[in-house]
């Protein structure tokens, strides 16, 4: 099927007669809906809608995910008749975005998929799907649309992180011995962090929608902190699929372009938005409830995301692009093996592995999740 995705230059009827080289592993009804969805650039987002629709094809799968971002994010071929109109910035393969009834059909096919979804967690790549198409929806419609679509990218945002706390709960209770368990539940997060940060991805005459209050700040920080620590707790790099890592620079290139607006935001609310992430991120200030840091910008580079605060005797430090969170120069991680390997620690936890951030105190740890109610545990 390798012509299919070349280019939109064939027919259905081309991959009929392609059935004979069909795969035992595939449906033959999948191998046509797959081969014949990129058939006619005008049809593209007509596709996708029926393939919504009819639940033809398992969005939930890596392959058929690529498919669709392929499909929505290619520019597509200009009109070649001559004729100038008032979208001529819009592309033949993109022109029923600008239809308003188009789009409500859209908003309802993937709202009804948010509700379906919502309550399980495992179906993390149609939660980054319905993301994506519902934001490069948002860059084309019409302002008529706006703010509909904007609410379905928030309802997006809302769900992921809820995903997210719902995976660190189970992850922070699991003492399972297969890591193989653990890694695949962090793999999850990233995925679902990536689809939170993507929910900032749109150019700077819509972004107000998205990103225009201290929560929304505080929710790109959870998603870009999310996504960077859970990479950083991965300890097998090599199971992150090339999918998933262009998938990371391309939020990571959505993070540098909101630099500017989250700087000027920061500015004008006396870096509020960064002392209450802190209050909720760092373990040291949670238990005491509230931050009041001076946070200064480390360079006058309108794209570099970095912020430094000095608290007591802690140095504290942000990076917005990278998702990076320091203490100290130390980033969230896992207790040193003096500790881990200790007797007591082993007869009290086995092999419970604990996230830790630095404490107060010099050579403390303190776990990053609370245990037993509100309380902390410290390590020394």
């Amino acid at each position: 099927l390798q012509f299919t995705i070349n280019n939109t230059q064939f027919v259905q009827n081309h991959v009929i007669a392609k059935l004979c080289q069909c795969s035992a592993r595939v449906k033959p009804t999948q191998f046509v809906e797959f081969g014949s969805f990129r058939s006619g650039h005008r049809l593209q987002w007509w596709n996708l809608l029926a393939m919504l629709e009819l639940d033809s094809l398992p969005i939930a799968e890596e392959s058929i995910t690529i498919l669709i971002m392929h499909s929505i994010l290619q520019y597509g071929p200009l009109a070649m008749d001559g004729k100038s109109s008032d979208n001529s910035w819009c592309s033949d393969s993109h022109e029923q975005l600008l239809e308003d009834h188009f789009v409500d059909e859209f908003i309802t096919r993937l709202d009804y998929r948010l509700d379906d979804c919502e309550l399980n967690w495992q179906n993390e790549l149609v939660l980054l799907v319905v993301t994506m198409i519902t934001m490069r929806m948002l860059t084309i419609c019409n302002s008529t649309r706006e703010d509909k679509v904007a609410n379905l990218a928030v309802k997006c945002r809302r769900i992921g992180e809820k995903w997210i706390d719902l995976i660190s709960e189970t992850i922070k209770f699991t003492f399972s011995p297969d890591f193989n368990e653990i890694e695949n539940l962090r793999l999850k997060m990233v995925t679902i962090g990536i689809s939170c940060i993507l929910t900032f991805s749109t150019h700077s005459n819509r972004i107000h929608c998205l990103l225009s209050s201290n929560e929304h700040v505080i929710s790109l920080l959870k998603a870009a902190t999310t996504t960077h620590d859970n990479i950083i707790l991965n300890k097998t790099q090599s199971n992150i699929s090339t999918f998933v890592r262009n998938m990371m620079r391309f939020s990571e290139r959505t993070l540098m372009m909101v630099q500017p607006i989250v700087a000027e935001f920061l500015q004008k609310t006396c870096f509020q938005s960064l002392n209450d992430f802190v209050a909720i991120y760092w373990a040291v200030i949670r238990s005491e409830g509230t931050m009041n840091g001076q946070w200064k910008k480390r360079t006058e580079d309108l794209y570099d995301g970095w912020y430094d605060c000095q608290y007591e005797s802690r140095y504290i430090s942000i990076n917005f692009i990278k998702g990076t969170f320091l203490v100290d120069g130390m980033a969230i991680g896992f207790l040193p093996e003096n500790i881990t390997t200790n007797e007591l620690f082993v007869r009290v936890f086995e092999k419970h592995i604990f996230e830790v951030q630095l404490a107060e105190s010099s050579k403390t740890y303190i776990t990053k999740h609370t245990y037993h109610g509100n309380g902390q545990v410290q390590y020394e």
